[in-house]
């Protein structure tokens, strides 16, 4: 394996863990919550600090969606950002653009 893939690999597999690991957290608060549990110990969401999404994850969403049949509104979701391309927009932008893609879907 390429260096270069080796440590793209190894980035992914980080991010994911720390999705999955934010998915747990949230499960387990909503479990408390639903049987009345004191859901003070657990950390609230917004005390967390928010996800950095990578270039990476956004184009492989946004891959996703279009060879789902969404080629169109994932253009047009990369102009309503302001870019001609994925490469050019903000990164601060690419959790929204992440959810907006999934709402497609």
């Amino acid at each position: 394996m390429a260096p270069d893939k080796a440590q793209q690999l190894g980035h992914d597999l980080a991010s994911l863990a720390t999705s999955i690991s934010e998915i747990a957290e949230e499960l387990k608060a909503m479990g408390n919550a639903a049987h009345g549990g004191n859901d003070e110990a657990e950390p609230k969401l917004e005390d967390q600090k928010p996800q950095i999404h990578t270039l990476e994850e956004v184009r492989g969403i946004l891959a996703d969606t279009a060879s789902a049949g969404h080629r169109e509104a994932v253009q047009a979701l990369i102009h309503k950002h302001g870019a001609q391309r994925l490469s050019d927009i903000d990164p601060s932008e690419f959790g929204t653009l992440i959810v907006e893609a999934r709402a497609i879907q």
